[in-house]
């Protein structure tokens, strides 16, 4: 079903494994493989259970995994929620003229320090030369890396590059995979349930339903970041209602 040449020019191979979706499929598809492939999951600490439950179910058959166990609500502690839409309060400008009252970070910050940091550190430092992704060309408006290209000594492999998402349901349930509940509301299962970030996920409805005491944290976060950002945002409209009237 895809091409599998790039193993056989590596002998220690990475799979960023998260639990979702794509991920799975990637496992599924090079599953007679796994003899030789490491799995990496990297668990923020805000995982929502049922993504759990797939990173276990494939653990009972994955010969290679490796858990890495993060501390997101500590970090938000030290630095701040994310958010999507970013004060200039929150600058060091803004906060050394008293204008900051909350602690928000730009959302990529959160992720990139807690996420991808990290899991790529620990890929890189245990000698790995090659990482399977389950990154998809329609995931995004430009992949910043594309398969066969080549990033801090690791070649990428992207299994998945040119598959739908739709592509990747009918491949799991094909193959008899586990598919959370979760994807019968979002497409895109999110790393951390309770993100102040990513307002496009749609998590809100979900979490009420299926978790309330995490609704009720995550709605908190949420009124913090918009007492944070409304002020300006109140000042934009003033602005714009003096250019359209």
């Amino acid at each position: 079903m895809i091409d599998v040449t790039a193993l056989d020019r590596h002998k220690k191979i990475a799979l960023s494994f998260s639990g979702g979706k794509d991920s799975l499929a990637c496992v599924y598809l090079l599953r007679s493989h796994l003899d030789r492939i490491t799995l990496y999951h990297l668990d923020t600490g805000d995982l929502l259970p049922e993504m759990r439950e797939i990173v276990d179910h494939v653990a009972g058959f994955a010969p290679n995994l490796i858990r890495i166990q993060g501390d997101i609500d500590g970090w938000i502690k030290r630095n701040g929620l994310p958010t999507d839409l970013l004060p200039h309060s929150a600058h060091i400008i803004g906060q050394t003229m008293g204008e900051h009252n909350a602690h928000v970070v730009p959302r990529y910050m959160c992720c990139y320090e807690n996420l991808m940091r990290p899991l790529f550190e620990r890929i890189c430092a245990d000698g790995n030369t090659l990482l399977i992704r389950g990154t998809k060309a329609i995931d995004m408006k430009r992949l910043p890396l594309r398969s066969g290209d080549v990033e801090g000594g690791l070649e990428i492999f992207l299994p998945l590059e040119d598959w739908s998402h739709e592509d990747v349901f009918t491949y799991l349930r094909s193959v008899g995979a586990p598919i959370s509940r979760i994807y019968d509301h979002v497409t895109n299962s999110p790393e951390c349930a309770r993100c102040s970030a990513w307002w496009g996920e749609d998590r809100a409805a979900y979490l009420k339903k299926h978790y309330p005491e995490v609704w009720r944290d995550y709605a908190a976060r949420l009124r913090i970041v918009a007492a944070e950002i409304d002020a300006p945002l109140r000042a934009l409209r003033r602005e714009m209602a003096g250019i359209e009237s």
